[in-house]
């Protein structure tokens, strides 16, 4: 039963290549030059304020500010600071699909795309300090999102995840009677917990060291566990009691 419904899982290429059409789509951006360009320098902007006085602290005044545009044009595109928040995943959740599906495409096992997923993750994160404070100090642990859009996009990040484990069952690389979805909560929850306390605190200073090293550490719970041997009987050792002189 559970190889049928793993033969009928779309590749991990099919669901990666829907992400990255879906965060493309022209939904997510405004339909004039100039508009877009107005559109991302305060979604620029947003994530410096943001990341430097938090969600809850920063006003949306300093926004416009750090924009450089009137606090009557900021509205024109966001009606709360609650939703200029939301929009933020999609800034570079877009960028982020789309790089790993160019170099996953390079690469030729299920184990190395994986690799490469949970690694990349921790890179793109590093490239972007200010969007990684955001979403993962902010948005992410939020208990309280009921944007479609920022569900949407945590929902794509696992959805790829468990497409990648899967094609591993399917190259009988890993075994097939575990559940994905919980080793994909293992795995982000143990990415997740290394980027916070790296945002935090620079903890590792090393990064890219400590992810690779993590990886490496996940990675064998997909894997089969070899069969216990059954240990054989000990030989009975007869022991002589000697009586003193």
């Amino acid at each position: 039963m559970m190889e049928r419904m793993v033969d009928e899982t779309p590749s991990w290429e099919t669901v990666t290549d829907e992400t990255v059409q879906r965060w493309s789509a022209p939904e997510h951006t405004a339909k004039q030059d100039r508009s877009r360009r107005r559109q991302q320098e305060i979604l620029d902007a947003a994530v410096i304020v943001f990341a430097r006085d938090g969600i809850a602290r920063a006003r949306i005044a300093d926004i416009a500010t750090q924009a450089a545009v009137p606090l009557s044009s900021l509205y024109d595109y966001y009606a709360s600071k609650e939703d200029l928040a939301y929009a933020l995943p999609a800034t570079r959740m877009g960028a982020f699909y789309a790089e790993f599906l160019d170099r996953a495409r390079q690469v030729h096992t299920a184990r190395e795309r994986l690799r490469l997923y949970l690694w990349l993750t921790a890179d793109f994160a590093r490239r972007n300090p200010d969007w990684a404070r955001v979403l993962y100090l902010e948005i992410w642990p939020s208990i309280a999102i009921k944007d479609v859009s920022v569900q949407r996009s945590i929902d794509d990040f696992a959805r790829i995840l468990i497409a990648l484990i899967r094609d591993g069952e399917l190259e009988g690389k890993w075994r097939t009677k575990h559940d994905p979805y919980q080793s994909a909560a293992i795995f982000i929850g143990s990415v997740n917990q290394l980027l916070i306390t790296w945002l935090l605190y620079r903890r590792p200073r090393d990064l890219m060291t400590a992810v690779s090293d993590l990886i490496e550490r996940l990675l064998p719970l997909l894997e089969p566990i070899p069969p216990i041997k059954p240990r054989g009987k000990r030989p009975r050792v007869n022991v002589v009691h000697r009586s003193g002189v």
